[in-house]
């Protein structure tokens, strides 16, 4: 998916770039939440700053071109449904897929410009990533220099380890041109046997604890009640 994304970002980034420096005026956005059933949805956004919208035409760019590179963008993410996005300042679409099987997203991307694998072995669920947003990878770096570029993965398990900014369940890894990152996160799903045995314990304890409240008014009772001799 994201290797016929890339492909055509290229085509259509490489193409803006000649006209203008789109500094600040890009926002990218993958979020994925993996879910129990080991399927995959999310959204993907793309959208321009509506103060280089506002500007756009004296720098020579008409809606047609700005439309196109986010439509490259948009078109190699599965699914068909698209909405309208408008936040913080920035409109464009955003594409949305539901119930990808995890398997697709062993090895996802796989050029020059990076990877993303995500796999889910016995309780354990393992992030592993590169990208390059260096000048000969994703984006040219000088016309996309304060681009932002999110990703965002929300596993169903408590994430153990990451290399991001964690949110409850999500890592998030934040990334501009120019650079190169490497992703990596591990979640581990609760063992189920474990708790079953913390709980059986538990239960033991109380049980025990409320018979030896018992035995102990028990002893009080028939002591205050003795005869005495």
């Amino acid at each position: 998916m994201l290797r016929r994304t890339a492909r055509r970002a290229l085509v259509a980034a490489a193409a803006l770039a000649l006209l203008f420096t789109a500094g600040g005026c890009l926002r990218l956005d993958l979020g994925l939440e993996i879910r129990p059933d080991d399927t995959v949805g999310g959204t993907f956004t793309a959208a321009w700053s509506e103060d280089f919208l506002d500007r756009s035409a004296e720098l020579g760019l008409d809606q047609d071109q700005l439309d196109a590179f986010l439509d490259a963008l948009l078109d190699g993410v599965p699914g068909t449904e698209r909405t309208r996005y408008e936040q913080d300042g920035f409109t464009g679409q955003t594409g949305t897929f539901t119930d990808r099987p995890l398997a697709d997203f062993a090895e996802f991307g796989g050029d020059e410009w990076g990877y993303l694998r995500l796999t889910h072995s016995g309780r354990e669920y393992d992030l592993e990533g590169y990208w390059d947003l260096r000048a000969a990878g994703f984006i040219d770096a000088d016309a996309f220099e304060d681009a932002e570029i999110l990703i965002s993965v929300n596993f169903p398990a408590t994430v153990t380890e990451h290399n991001g900014e964690l949110d409850g369940r999500t890592v998030t890894w934040t990334m501009t041109p120019g650079e190169d990152y490497d992703l990596n996160a591990t979640a581990v799903e609760n063992d189920g046997r474990a708790f079953a045995v913390a709980a059986v314990a538990s239960v033991v304890v109380i049980a025990g604890l409320l018979w030896l409240a018992q035995w102990v008014a028990l002893r009080r009772h028939s002591v205050g009640t003795a005869p005495r001799r």
